[in-house]
């Protein structure tokens, strides 16, 4: 439904999508609007349930709220590390799903800057799944009629469920991320 109504409206393009596994991961992306979790949902063509900060199920109401569950996204509070969160996010992967991540843990428009933090890479080596970096482009700004560009980079795994293996993933993650950015531009 949503890309009914969204194709005629912006022009997203994607690289990559070949790259994806089967299976669960994690989709780890940059994150310059709130129109990202919309732009890869449709370029995925599978469920992604996505880590949202919890200020928007508070903040906006209970439709909002309850609209986000529906969609399959669940909060995170991101001022401290979520035990809860982390809990339904590898359910989800146990599961065999896709968890979206926006790991610099807010909109960050800046293009040329990534640095994650440590829960996507934690959770990826917990549940033994790869982190697929992603890179979004939008030169003019995301409004309709411009376009976006989506590159998918090559999955990523963790040697082990251990921390140093998880920050070695992180930095692997980060590196990748600004280096689909440059292959983009």
């Amino acid at each position: 439904m949503a890309l009914v109504l969204v194709r005629p409206f912006y022009r997203i393009h994607y690289r990559g999508r070949g790259k994806l596994p089967k299976g669960a991961f994690i989709l780890a992306s940059n994150h310059i609007s709130y129109f990202d979790p919309l732009s890869l949902g449709i370029g995925i063509r599978r469920r992604i349930f996505f880590m949202a900060k919890s200020e928007l199920f508070t903040g906006h109401g209970i439709f909002a709220s309850g609209f986000l569950k529906a969609c399959g996204v669940f909060p995170v509070k991101r001022s401290s590390a979520d035990k809860g969160s982390a809990d339904i996010a590898l359910r989800h992967l146990y599961k065999g799903r896709i968890v979206g991540i926006f790991p610099q843990g807010g909109i960050v428009r800046d293009s040329g800057s990534f640095s994650p933090k440590a829960g996507a890479a934690l959770l990826a080596a917990k549940a033994a799944v790869p982190v697929v970096p992603v890179f979004i482009y939008a030169p003019k700004g995301v409004a309709p009629f411009r376009r976006i560009d989506v590159k998918i980079g090559e999955p990523l795994r963790a040697e082990d469920d251990s921390l140093r293996s998880a920050r070695k993933l992180n930095k692997e993650l980060a590196d990748a991320v600004r280096k689909l950015s440059e292959e983009i531009k």
